[in-house]
C-alpha cells in the first residue's frame, strides 16, 4: 500500500526532470500572468533595441548629408527609444521580482502544509506513547493506524515540497538564460 501510493504520488507531482528538451518549454509556469508579461517585455526590448540602430543610423546619414531638422528629428527618436528601452528593462526586472516572490509564497505555503502534518504527527504519536504505558488496547489500534497514515502523509507533503522547489529552482533558471539572451 505504502509503494502504490508513492508510486501515485511521483506519478503525479508535477516534474520539470521529465522535460527532455532542457528549456523552459513544457513548464507549468508558462502560463502564469507574470511570465507572459514578462516574453512580452522581452519582445519589446528586442524592438527597441532595433528602433535604437535604425534612428542612430539615421541620425548619422542626415548628419553627414547636412540636414539640421531631419538629424534633430532622429536624435529626438533615438532618445525616445533608449528611454523606452530602460523602461522595458525596469518593466522586465520587476515581473521577475513579482514571479519570485509569488513562487515563494507558493514554498512557503507547502513547507506550513507540510509542519502542520509534522505537528499532527507529532500529537498523534504522543497519544499512542501514551496508550502504551497505560496499556489501553482499545485505542492502540487506532492510533497505530493514524500515526501510519500521517507518517506516509508527511513524507507525501514532504516530496511535493520539495518538487515544488526543484521546479521552480529549474524555472527561474532557464528564465535567467532567457533573459540574459535578450538583455
Amino acid at each position: 500500500m505504502i509503494g502504490m501510493m508513492v508510486a501515485g504520488l511521483l506519478a503525479t507531482t508535477p516534474s520539470f526532470a521529465a522535460n527532455e528538451k532542457g528549456s523552459i518549454e513544457g513548464n507549468r509556469y508558462l502560463n502564469r500572468k507574470e511570465y507572459k508579461d514578462m516574453k512580452a517585455t522581452m519582445s519589446r526590448i528586442e524592438k527597441d533595441r532595433e528602433r535604437i540602430a535604425f534612428h542612430k543610423s539615421e541620425f548619422k546619414k542626415n548628419k553627414e548629408a547636412g540636414l539640421k531638422i531631419e538629424s534633430h528629428m532622429s536624435k529626438k527618436e533615438l532618445r525616445k527609444a533608449k528611454a523606452d528601452l530602460k523602461r522595458d528593462k525596469k518593466y522586465l526586472r520587476i515581473d521577475k521580482c513579482d514571479l519570485h516572490a509569488d513562487q515563494s509564497v507558493a514554498i512557503h505555503e507547502a513547507n506550513s502544509e507540510r509542519n502542520a502534518v509534522k505537528k499532527e504527527l507529532r500529537l498523534a504519536k504522543k497519544e499512542l506513547r501514551k496508550d502504551i504505558r497505560q496499556e489501553n488496547t482499545a485505542d492502540l489500534k487506532a492510533d497505530v493506524a493514524l500515526v501510519e497514515t500521517l507518517t506516509l502523509k508527511e513524507q507525501q507533503k514532504k516530496q511535493q515540497a520539495e518538487a515544488l522547489k526543484d521546479e521552480v529552482y529549474a524555472f527561474f533558471i532557464y528564465l535567467d538564460d532567457e533573459i540574459d539572451e535578450v538583455v
